[in-house]
């Protein structure tokens, strides 16, 4: 996945919560958002924002996903503002995949998918890349296995996470093997669960061997299929979406 180039900065932001985090991880956005307004940002929360369509995207559905893109950029069409996302698969399909789904279409709307793609930020990358934030201190005694994945690769998200992660007093980054795909891959996990299961266990597996106190990602969605295929074999896995790291880090630090 490769972002835009020339993507609107700014510190006032949309805010876009996601599927998930609407339906399981409430406090995966509630600590992004604090994270964003500690850092000076002016948000807005578009009441008519759904999905970002890649269920129906990863089907080959693209009549139906370029239905919910479109409604997805009519609802925060109000303003111009970036469109910040704590979700690196959801960001990657409204300013990548969006592009091919729409790929066909006549000029002035594809001008307008294209338009809107340059809005759209993962989190980590818009902190670091469009708001320049060098650290987010704090402290946090944790050793922390990062997951990144596979729509955060080729863009700003892997770096700029490792470099927040790196600023907290206290953390130590593992190190392990295999840092490839969960399974996860949404529908994919549906179609194909025993495949989806095979390369979880595989991940899993090398993630706690290397004894983390945390596992995190920008992604609560490989973090969910990971918990789940631990917690189906009897295992421990303490996994938080990054910024609820960060929250925590920050308040131990006195800083929220």
């Amino acid at each position: 996945m490769t972002p835009p180039d020339n993507r609107i900065t700014g510190k006032k932001i949309n805010f876009m919560a996601t599927c998930l985090c609407d339906a399981i991880f409430a406090d995966a956005a509630e600590c992004s958002v604090q994270i964003l307004k500690k850092f000076g940002c002016d948000i807005i929360f578009p009441e008519g924002q759904t999905c970002c369509g890649q269920p129906a995207f990863n089907s080959g559905d693209f009549e139906s996903a370029r239905k919910v893109i479109m409604h997805t950029i009519d609802a925060f069409g109000g303003n111009d503002y970036p469109v910040v996302v704590p979700s690196g698969s959801c960001a990657a399909m409204l300013f990548d995949s969006a592009l091919i789904a729409f790929k066909d279409a006549d000029k002035p709307v594809f001008e307008k998918v294209a338009h809107f793609a340059r809005r759209v930020w993962e989190l980590n990358d818009f902190l670091v890349n469009a708001l320049g934030v060098e650290k987010i201190g704090g402290k946090l005694k944790a050793r922390i296995a990062v997951h990144n994945s596979c729509h955060t690769k080729n863009t700003g998200t892997p770096e700029a996470m490792k470099k927040l992660l790196e600023s907290i007093d206290g953390v130590e980054l593992a190190q392990y093997n295999a840092d490839g795909c969960c399974g996860f891959g949404g529908t994919f996990s549906v179609v194909f669960p025993q495949l989806s299961e095979e390369v979880g266990i595989k991940k899993v597996d090398n993630i706690l061997a290397c004894k983390p106190d945390i596992i995190t990602a920008a992604d609560t969605s490989c973090l969910l299929h990971q918990y789940g295929i631990a917690k189906r074999r009897g295992l421990e896995y303490p996994a938080k979406h990054v910024c609820q790291v960060y929250v925590e880090a920050m308040k131990n630090g006195g800083l929220l």
